[in-house]
């Protein structure tokens, strides 16, 4: 069982819908109650100037979890102009899943296939 845990870091809310979608449907994806007790952060959103000191802070502060950013905004910004993981030179990201948003099975299989290894 891989579990995740969900950050929306300023997305509209459909890729959200979407992760939600395909963690319902898959019985191999549960959800975490805490970064700590994940397996993997599911980031969602362009990252925001808000929200970027406290996703840095997260992961200075001792969660060395894969970063899974899922749906276009959350890789490169778009179409917000800026923002994304790109932004974040610090951040090692194991997918980028693109899409606006993406679909729930391409979301599991995405995830099962980024994560692969820690199984």
């Amino acid at each position: 069982m891989l579990r995740l845990y969900h950050i929306n870091t300023g997305s509209c809310g459909g890729c959200d819908m979407e992760i939600h979608t395909a963690v319902a449907a898959d019985a191999s994806l549960e959800w975490a109650y805490s970064p700590m007790d994940a397996d993997a952060l599911v980031l969602t959103g362009p990252i925001t100037i808000g929200s970027h000191e406290a996703l840095s802070r997260l992961l200075r502060d001792g969660v060395s979890i894969p970063v899974l950013a899922i749906g276009r905004c959350a890789s490169d910004g778009h179409p917000f102009g800026r923002g994304g993981v790109q932004d974040v030179d610090s951040l090692t990201v194991h997918l980028r899943l693109e899409g606006c948003p993406p679909e729930p099975k391409e979301i599991a299989l995405a995830i099962r296939q980024a994560l692969a290894e820690r199984e």
